[in-house]
């Protein structure tokens, strides 16, 4: 037992720092080379699909590691949920600028279909395999506060390598609502509700930075089939596994 949790640290802590790198070599490619469609076939497919949905499913299986557990106190989780929501979407201008911008549905569409499969790549590790690296945070308030503190440190990282360590200010930004949406989810403990919350932010927050509206639509199509196919086989998996432990009972 105690092989198996140094083994998924060691993979877990791993993949993290492999995810740190295909994102930045992706955004190194687009800002600093000019390779747009080389940087949008790396970034949609091979770091949304293969590295942020795949890895972490596969670790999840592997580690019998599951998306939900029971909730501790479900008032206070949604209340840091819709407290972050809130101040990204809200108060930051965000959702205003949005209405401002009139999108047409088709480029709404997209943004939904490019940021579906990029925030379930970030919330697969940030709310799935980074809380299955710390062991017992669930009864510590110590390790709870360790496991927030990771989640916001995850987010900090992630987007100040989307940046190519350039801006700080989005950095920060998006530690303090990893940190709010970290403490959702040790209260609510619930992969599923959490990655909710970060999918609205995220899209809300695109599309008033308006960066993305000559993305390939083929690409984001692609990238969103194959995260889908990735959960659909997951889910396969686990009804099969399912049914072959009541057999065996």
């Amino acid at each position: 037992m105690n092989k198996m949790k140094t083994q998924s640290i060691f993979c877990g802590l791993f993949s993290i720092a492999f995810f740190y790198i295909c994102w930045g070599i992706s955004q190194f490619l687009s800002i600093e080379m000019q390779y747009p469609l080389l940087s949008s076939l790396l970034f949609s497919i091979l770091f949304t699909g293969i590295i942020g949905s795949f890895i972490p499913i596969y670790f999840k299986n592997s580690f019998r590691w599951s998306y939900n557990a029971p909730s501790s106190n479900r008032i206070l989780g949604y209340g840091f949920l819709l407290l972050a929501i809130i101040f990204s979407t809200l108060l930051s201008g965000a959702l205003s600028k949005v209405v401002e911008l009139n999108y047409s549905w088709i480029l709404i569409l997209k943004y939904i279909l490019l940021f579906f499969p990029m925030s379930l790549g970030i919330g697969l590790f940030a709310f799935l395999l980074i809380p299955n690296l710390i062991q017992g945070w669930k009864n510590d308030k110590k390790r709870s506060a360790l496991l927030v503190i990771s989640i916001g440190l995850f987010f900090f990282l992630a987007f100040y390598v989307d940046s190519l360590f350039q801006d700080i200010a989005l950095a920060g930004t998006m530690g303090l609502i990893g940190l709010l949406l970290g403490l959702g989810y040790i209260f609510l403990r619930n992969f599923w509700v959490v990655y909710s919350a970060l999918f609205i932010i995220m899209v809300v927050n695109t599309l008033a930075d308006n960066k993305y509206n000559d993305y390939s639509f083929w690409i984001v199509i692609v990238s969103t089939l194959l995260s889908l196919t990735i959960l659909a086989l997951d889910y396969i998996w686990n009804r099969k596994r399912k049914y072959l432990n009541l057999a065996i009972e």
